[in-house]
């Protein structure tokens, strides 16, 4: 089987969480033990940890630009005829849209359609971008595949004309090195709490620093509040003061980001909305604690090894914090339901269960 990968996401700058999930997919594809090869499609090089695979190719075809119309049309227009000239028996899209004219057999990973459901998250420009291909994606795809029972139960409620081709398929967690060779200056080894993700409004910012700041005013020697996102100026973006012993890193590499997740005493990620969360599960494995909200994708993936609190709470959001950060005991049996916990996702589950709807996928369409 020669299977294109529409990789567009990989050219991002500052890659985030789809970026990640499509690499370290690569990654368990290539390891696994059969005779598929791979022809990635959307990057002008390869990442590095993609070059030792013999099995996965770069087609040399990446977009004018990483994002936007330009990269739209890109997928939309100039992908499918390319995709002609090369004699691959597949495409899959990794990054929530497919491209519709292709005539070929299409999978896509819709990772969530919050820009459906929430568009007041989003810019009207994106949220009318993707209220229009969203739908088109789903229903020109062969197959479709989510992250978690949360979305595919939104993708199907949503545009119920689908539900016979969708599967849910966890993402896996790549196991954290313990000894980071990038550590984070001015910030003290255990002794801080933690939030990793894009700053955005489905992150819950705002309310997490008003609990944060709660916590603060209640506890003696309150732990500072270290926050990794894409977004540096934090305050400005969410229109508020800043708040005493909150430091902003912005975008971090992935070895600064292992530093902290290993270094941290807890992880708050009580965010509005997650197609999955991958966080949660990279800071288990690393054994730091973790809060976070008490639905959706958030409390599926996190199961009984976390603090699940009300997002829309601050009350609840700074009791969970206090908790977590006080009480020793509570925090080491945290530590070890959440390793137990991240044993479950592995990225080889995830290229096997993939793969098998790749086969699917083409027997589907042979017949």
């Amino acid at each position: 089987m020669y299977v294109a990968i529409n990789a567009r996401v990989l050219s991002k700058p500052e890659p985030a969480g789809v970026s990640r999930y499509t690499r370290e997919l690569l990654v368990a594809l290539a390891n696994r033990d059969d005779e598929i090869s791979y022809l990635v499609f959307g990057v002008d090089t390869l990442p590095p940890e993609l070059r030792e695979y013999n099995c996965i190719e770069n087609a040399k075809c990446s977009p004018p630009a990483a994002s936007g119309l330009r990269a739209q049309f890109w997928e939309q227009v100039t992908l499918p005829r390319v995709l002609r000239h090369h004699n691959v028996d597949l495409c899959h899209s990794t990054a929530g849209v497919s491209p519709i004219l292709a005539d070929i057999p299409t999978v896509v990973t819709v990772h969530d359609i919050s820009p459906i459901t929430h568009p007041e998250w989003f810019s009207r420009r994106y949220a009318t971008l993707y209220r229009v291909l969203t739908p088109l994606a789903l229903k020109s795809a062969n197959h479709v595949v989510t992250i978690s029972n949360f979305s595919k139960s939104e993708i199907t409620a949503t545009y119920p004309w689908i539900s016979g081709s969708v599967s849910s398929v966890y993402n896996g967690l790549t196991p954290i090195p313990e000894h980071a060779t990038e550590c984070v200056a001015d910030v003290e080894q255990g002794s801080y709490l933690l939030f990793v993700g894009s700053i955005n409004p489905r992150k819950n910012i705002t309310r997490l620093l008003d609990a944060y700041a709660q916590y603060r005013d209640r506890v003696d020697n309150p732990l500072p509040l270290v926050i990794a996102g894409s977004q540096r100026d934090v305050f400005a973006a969410i229109d508020r003061p800043p708040i005493d012993n909150v430091h902003t890193l912005g975008f971090v590499s992935d070895e600064k980001r292992n530093w902290l997740y290993h270094n941290s005493t807890a992880l708050l990620f009580p965010s509005l909305y997650e197609g999955f969360g991958l966080p949660i599960i990279e800071a288990m494995d690393c054994g730091t604690p973790v809060l976070t909200s008490d639905r959706g994708a958030m409390a599926e993936i996190a199961g009984n090894a976390a603090v699940l609190v009300d997002p829309t709470d601050v009350d609840a959001i700074s009791s969970g914090i206090e908790q977590i950060a006080t009480n020793s005991s509570f925090r080491r049996s945290l530590i070890e339901s959440g390793r137990e916990r991240a044993t479950r996702f592995t990225w080889m589950s995830t290229a096997e269960k993939m793969v098998s709807i790749y086969r699917q996928t083409l027997d589907t369409y042979a017949d």
